[in-house]
């Protein structure tokens, strides 16, 4: 009779529940809302108290996020900025996190 080591059978129950939450969560979209709040609680981080305190919504929806901002002359320098916006994100949050900004 051959016995495994017990460490390989626990690894391979752990990738196995790890693939299993995955799903679910792909499955009922939670993932893409963890995304989102997360970025929400980085979000001053990112582009400073300021601006954060100004920002009126911030919303994923896939990998475009929309956000909006209480100020025009806000919003407009924000219009211009926003690649560099992306980037920042990205480089905090992962890459291709985020694809496309919306600033209304």
């Amino acid at each position: 009779m051959i016995e495994l080591p017990r460490k390989d059978i626990t690894e391979k129950k752990e990738k196995s529940l790890t693939d299993v939450i995955k799903r679910l969560y792909d499955k009922y979209r939670i993932t893409q809302k963890m995304d989102e709040i997360e970025l929400v609680k980085l979000w001053s981080e990112i582009v400073g108290p300021l601006i954060s305190k100004h920002t009126s919504k911030i919303e994923m929806r896939g990998k475009t996020l929309y956000v909006s901002f209480d100020q025009a002359p806000l919003k407009n320098e924000m219009f211009m900025q926003r690649e560099q916006l992306r980037l920042n994100i990205n480089e905090k949050l992962g890459p291709n996190f985020v694809e496309k900004i919306f600033i209304g």
